[in-house]
């Protein structure tokens, strides 16, 4: 064999050895290990698909609604409050919300607004102020319902939180979402239950940082045109045995609602329905 051979059936044996090595580092690898990475994508895929439904290109460009909030305390007595609600859908980073109070009297014009994960505002129509969340106060409930401003937020969970499938049937997908490090959000750990027909949460139980249950949040979705909206959700404390109802009516979507609403001056004005 001529060295021009030689030096070419060298390297073809290096090729094949390097293309070799790999593969048998892939056989290698425990069943375990490579199930649990599957396992890894596969939940990263569940919530790519709902967070397109909830927050990107498969929800509505926008959405206006009437909001009915019932607060139920310990010994069963409830306070009804109205609202409206408007959203704006923003592929590219968080939704925008405003929230309008219409009742009763003594919160009406109360507003609150978030523009991003870190950008939330509240109107207080009784000092005409409008008030920053600080992150450390994003916990705190809002306006004495089981809903924290944290819960009320419009960024999703991935950008928060690392998913992990954890079991799934003919009708659902179970997911555990663990908070990632440095995250600023309330809760440890969420395990969310998701609608396979529809790719829309159902259900969610949320962990304080001590690992311990402390809110239980049901959500209802309806088809809207040619989305799916969730239309009602139900909060529970587990821990102080209270619960909240938000409940959405007239829902109206893709009104091309004007980026005026999203704004702090519009956050002072009074609203009617």
């Amino acid at each position: 064999m001529n060295s021009r051979l030689f030096a070419m059936d060298i390297i073809r044996r290096k090729n094949l050895f390097s293309f070799l090595i790999p593969m048998f580092l892939f056989f290698l690898m425990p069943a375990g290990m490579s199930s649990a990475l599957f396992a890894q994508n596969q939940a990263a895929e569940i919530l790519k698909k709902v967070e397109e439904q909830t927050i990107g290109e498969k929800a509505p460009a926008d959405l206006q609604a009437e909001m009915i909030m019932i607060i139920k305390n310990a010994r069963g007595e409830e306070k009804r409050r109205e609202l409206m609600v408007w959203t704006k859908n923003n592929p590219d980073r968080d939704n925008w919300r405003l929230m309008k109070f219409l009742a009763p009297a003594d919160i009406k014009d109360l507003g609150f607004l978030v523009l991003a994960d870190d950008q939330m505002y509240l109107y207080l129509p009784e000092f005409q102020r409008v008030r920053r969340i600080a992150s450390h106060n994003k916990k705190e409930s809002f306006v004495g319902s089981d809903f924290s401003y944290d819960d009320l937020g419009t960024a999703g969970f991935s950008a928060f939180f690392d998913p992990e499938l954890k079991e799934e049937n003919d009708k659902f997908y179970i997911l555990e979402l663990k908070r990632k490090p440095g995250a600023k959000k309330q809760y440890s750990k969420i395990t969310l239950a998701v609608d396979r027909e529809t790719m829309m949460p159902v259900r969610a139980e949320l962990y304080d940082d001590s690992g311990q249950l402390f809110k239980v949040e049901t959500q209802e979705n309806s088809r809207i045109g040619k989305y799916w909206v969730p239309t009602k959700f139900i909060m529970e404390n587990v821990k102080a045995g209270t619960s909240t109802v938000l409940e959405l009516r007239n829902v109206k979507v893709d009104q091309n609602l004007s980026l005026e609403i999203f704004t702090e001056r519009n956050l002072k004005r009074s609203v009617s329905r």
